[in-house]
This record gives structure tokens, sequence and C-alpha cells, in this order.
């Protein structure tokens, strides 16, 4: 029996708007973010985000 849902991470955005892109893209097969948008300055494509997979999953 499986626990705990699939989460997996979008880390190719080099901008917000593709990153919300990419998140709504995303929610079309039914996986949600659960973390905030996250910033990291010094990364190559900074705008990060973590998804689980589900019915509306609650952070």
């Amino acid at each position: 029996m499986i626990t705990k849902r699939p989460t997996k991470k979008i880390i190719g955005a080099k901008t917000r708007d593709k990153l919300e892109k990419q998140i709504k893209a995303e929610r079309q097969n039914h996986w949600y973010p659960t973390s905030d948008i996250k910033f990291f300055e010094y990364e190559a494509r900074p705008y990060q985000v973590l998804l689980r997979f589900g019915k509306g999953a609650a952070k």
C-alpha cells in the first residue's frame, strides 16, 4: 500500500511567467503546487516549485 503521494520538482524556468505556464500545464495532469515559488539568485534557472500528485494537494 502506498501511503505517500508522489512529488516532483519543476526547476527548468528562467522567469516566473514561464514557471507559471508550466504549473498550469501540470495541473491538467493532476499535479498541484505544494510549496511557494522559490527564487534562487545564483542558479541558471532560478525559479523552482515542488508539485504533488493528487486531487487539490494540501500544503
